[in-house]
């Protein structure tokens, strides 16, 4: 069930991206992202209608509902899930007007491979890597195994887009 779940989801996803054309700000890193985006989401907003998660919402069930707007998930309620495919279902065929028009999103990997299926959700025009530590590391191996990982983000950016690193941080 919960692979039918994430690919409804990142299906839905993908296409409010292409309805509504959001810019995107893309955070990642093994500590910081949270309140990163908040900072960021905070001084965008000041410019732009600005969306983002309202929980820690990163991963291939999170991301998407940022995306479409969700601020909480379905659980293991049934009903709920259907209420937020129903809505998402009713924001497509009704445009939203005051939908964002950045959203400022976290990209949580875990594992490898979690990058290339948050990517293959919404490429971001903006990325900004935290920092790189030594979390995970049971299935990276290795600090520069999480940093690989993280660092799709950077590669999956437009010729244009922007890249905003931090070279303050030490992990240890």
């Amino acid at each position: 069930m919960k692979i039918i779940l994430q690919q409804v989801l990142k299906i839905l996803a993908r296409v409010f991206i292409a309805r509504y054309h959001p810019r995107i700000v893309g955070v990642t890193g093994s500590v910081g992202k949270t309140g990163s985006r908040l900072a960021i989401a905070a001084v965008l907003a000041e410019r732009w209608r600005v969306g983002q998660a309202q929980n820690n919402f990163n991963n291939e069930i999170g991301l998407p509902l940022a995306i479409l707007g969700e601020p909480d998930s379905g659980y293991r309620n049934l009903l709920a899930w259907l209420g937020i495919l129903i809505r998402a279902i009713k924001h497509l065929v009704i445009k939203q007007k005051d939908y964002p028009e950045v959203l400022v999103l976290e990209y949580g990997v875990d594992h490898p491979g979690d990058m290339n299926y948050l990517l293959a959700i919404a490429r971001p025009e903006v990325a900004v890597i935290t920092a790189i530590s030594a979390t995970h590391l049971e299935f990276f191996g290795s600090v520069e195994g999480v940093a690989m990982e993280k660092s799709k983000l950077i590669a999956s950016l437009p010729l244009q887009g922007t890249a905003v690193l931090n070279f303050d941080f030490s992990a240890g």
